[in-house]
C-alpha cells in the first residue's frame, strides 16, 4: 500500500474511532443507572486536518473537516455532508512560507473545490478539498505554516512543516545502456537487483514501487499497452547516506505470474519497467507507526496529531520516478520460456 493511500485510509476513521470508544465506555459505566444521562456536552468546534506538501506535484491538496457529535446514529450523521464540512465562506485557509528565523516570505490563500470520492460510510456528495497551485511557492529549504481561521467565531487552527529535499538516484540510472537483469542465461538462475538512492534531507521513511509495462497483441492486429504495479515494504531511515531496495529476480517473476490473467486471445511482450520513489517526513513517519495494526493485548492506540487547536496531520512527502528502464534480453527470454501459459513471446 502506498504511503499516501495508507494515510488517507487511516485519516477517515482515527478520530471517529476514538470518540466511539469513549461512548461505549460511558454507556457500560452507566447502563445500570435508572437516571437518564445525556452524554452530549455543550457543542465545541473540533477541526480535523490532513495534508502532505509535495513540491514534485503541480497542485497541493489539504483536507479540512470538523468532528461531529449529536443525538443521531454516528453512521447516519457521517453520511450528511454538513456534519463533516465547514462552509467554505466561513473559514480562511492560508499557507505562509517562512524563513528559518520565522519571517513571513510569501503567502498563499487556498481555494475550495469539490473532488469525486468513492461512496461509503462518510458523505461523498460534497467532498470539499482545499487546494493551491504549486508554482514556485514550495522551496525545499523553507518552512511552511498552515492556518485555518473561522471567520465567524475567530477560532484559529495551525500547523507547520518543512519540505523534503530532492531525491537523488544513483548515477547508473543516467547510463542509457543500463538494464535490469532478473535472470542470467549464463548461471541459469535468478539474480537480485539492488536499487539505491541518496538519503533526502527531512525524509524519515521511504517506499519504492515497481511498474512493469507490457503490450498485448490481439488476433485482429490490435496493440494494447498495459502495466502492473508492485509496492515494496516501507523503509525506515536508519541514519545512513544511502537507501537500498532489493528486487529479487524470483519475486519479479512471481509478481508477473500472479498479476496477469491467462488469455488465449492475446500474445504479450514485456517492454520495460518504471520505478516510483516516495519519501515521507518525520511527522508522517510517526503517524504511520502509531497507526499500525496492534499485535498485543492493548488494542487502543493514542491519536497522534501535530495540529495546534485541532487534530490530524500536516507533513511532507516527495515523489520521484525513473521511467522506461530497459530489461535484459536474458530476462525477456526467460519470461517467455517460463510463463508460456501467459502467452509471452520473444523476441
Amino acid at each position: 500500500m502506498q504511503i499516501y493511500k495508507y494515510v488517507i485510509k487511516i485519516s477517515k476513521f482515527a478520530v471517529m474511532k476514538k470518540i466511539t470508544t469513549l461512548f461505549l465506555l460511558i454507556i457500560v459505566a452507566f447502563s445500570s443507572c435508572e437516571t437518564e444521562l445525556d452524554i452530549n456536552t455543550d457543542w465545541e468546534e473540533v477541526t480535523v486536518v490532513f495534508g502532505l506538501l509535495d513540491q514534485s506535484q503541480d497542485k497541493q491538496y489539504i483536507r479540512i473537516n470538523k468532528a461531529f457529535l449529536g443525538n443521531e446514529n454516528a453512521y447516519v450523521m457521517a453520511s450528511i455532508a454538513d456534519s463533516l464540512n465547514f462552509n467554505p465562506e466561513n473559514i480562511e485557509v492560508k499557507l505562509e512560507r517562512v524563513s528559518p528565523t520565522g519571517n513571513i516570505l510569501a503567502t498563499k490563500i487556498l481555494s475550495d473545490t469539490v473532488m469525486l470520492k468513492d461512496s461509503g460510510t462518510f458523505a461523498s456528495d460534497n467532498n470539499i478539498i482545499y487546494t493551491f497551485d504549486t508554482d514556485d511557492f514550495l522551496i525545499e529549504n523553507k518552512n511552511y505554516v498552515l492556518s485555518i481561521t473561522n471567520l465567524i467565531n475567530g477560532n484559529v487552527v495551525s500547523a507547520n512543516t518543512n519540505l523534503i529535499h530532492e531525491l537523488q538516484l544513483m548515477d547508473y540510472f543516467n547510463n542509457p545502456i543500463y538494464k535490469l537483469g532478473f535472470y542470467s542465461d549464463i548461471s541459469k538462475d535468478f539474480t537480485n537487483i539492488p536499487i539505491t538512492w541518496d538519503h533526502s534531507k527531512n525524509a524519515e521513511i521511504y517506499q519504492m514501487s515497481m511498474i512493469v509495462n507490457y503490450n498485448e497483441y490481439g488476433s485482429e492486429g490490435s496493440i494494447v499497452e498495459k502495466s502492473i504495479q508492485k509496492d515494496f515494504p516501507l523503509i525506515d531511515y536508519n541514519g545512513g547516506n544511502e537507501i537500498e531496495q532489493i528486487i529479487s529476480g524470483e519475486v519479479f517473476f512471481d509478481f508477473i505470474a500472479n498479476n496477469i490473467e491467462p488469455s488465449t486471445n492475446v500474445n504479450r511482450r514485456i517492454n520495460d519497467v518504471d520505478l516510483l520513489f516516495t519519501a515521507g517526513g518525520g511527522d508522517l513517519h510517526t503517524f504511520m507507526n502509531l497507526n499500525e495494526p496492534p499485535t498485543g493485548i492493548v488494542q487502543e492506540r493514542p491519536i497522534y496529531t501535530n495540529i495546534i487547536n485541532g487534530y490530524g496531520l500536516f507533513s511532507c512527502r516527495l515523489n520521484k520516478s525513473q521511467d522506461s528502464i530497459f530489461i535484459t534480453q536474458d530476462t525477456k527470454k526467460a519470461i517467455a520460456d517460463s510463463l508460456q501459459y501467459l502467452n509471452f513471446i520473444y523476441p
